[in-house]
């Protein structure tokens, strides 16, 4: 009886152990910078790592959202002084100069007072007309900003810096490299459509990502296409969800 007791004991040992050492899948969601995050990933011991996820979220909302009225970039946008900043918000206008002048000045980060005057920032879309617009574009030139040390400064009062066509893919970017400092190798982490893929899935397959057909009027989701990234992102923009109709014409954020 004791010889069985100790068996019964053995293979409960050995079950334990091998079930603690069997990989696991571990999904979280939330909601972060206006819009829904995933976050999916592959371990061993099946920890939750929400808190330290929702954490960094928090952070770089605090830095980047224009969504939060005390975020590092609202105070920069509705102040007319200098403003101390921290490494998220240098990192991603660092990524944003490059981008600027890659495109000799076509992609500008300091185009929010343009955004927001055709309706796609926080505010309601106005009546403009092309002098408007060229009032509006006498606000806008990156050659406004200038970083100092630990302070960001603006030569113009009324210039606005928006960085949300950045901050999403580097938010992704940020969420794999704390992915990665916990030992997790195989996940795929995506913020508002912006995808990043390491490793491969519970199935020892790539991850497989749908793409949506990009029509407004389906009533339900059709994909266009299934793209495996092997250690791979991925970046999508349609304008058959975000925009709105004004006298007969469709205007997107694209």
């Amino acid at each position: 009886m004791r010889n069985l007791l100790f068996l019964l004991a053995f293979v409960f040992l050995v079950s334990c152990v091998e079930n603690h050492d069997e990989k696991q899948e571990v999904k979280i969601t939330g909601y972060a910078q206006g819009t829904t995050y995933s976050v999916i990933y592959i371990c061993e011991d099946g920890k939750n790592y929400q808190r330290a996820i929702d954490s960094l979220l928090i952070e770089i909302d605090n830095s980047m959202s224009t969504y939060n009225k005390n975020s590092l970039i609202s105070k920069y946008n509705n102040g007319g002084g200098n403003l101390f900043y921290d490494d998220n918000f240098y990192q991603v206008y660092k990524i944003s100069y490059e981008v600027y002048l890659e495109t000799d000045s076509l992609f500008d980060p300091t185009v929010a007072p343009l955004v927001n005057a055709w309706g796609f920032g926080l505010e309601k879309a106005s009546e403009i007309d092309s002098s408007s617009i060229d009032s509006l574009l006498d606000m806008v030139g990156l050659k406004y900003v200038m970083f100092a040390k630990d302070e960001v400064l603006k030569w113009l009062k009324p210039v606005m810096l928006d960085f949300n066509a950045v901050a999403q893919g580097y938010t992704v970017d940020e969420l794999g490299e704390l992915l990665q400092s916990k030992g997790i190798n195989n996940y795929l982490v995506e913020v508002g459509g912006e995808l990043r893929a390491k490793g491969v899935n519970m199935q020892d397959t790539l991850w497989r990502i749908g793409i949506d057909r990009p029509l407004p009027e389906l009533e339900e989701r059709e994909i266009e296409a299934i793209v495996h990234l092997d250690n791979k992102s991925l970046a999508t923009s349609g304008n058959y969800r975000k925009f709105y109709e004004k006298d007969g014409k469709k205007y997107s954020h694209t």
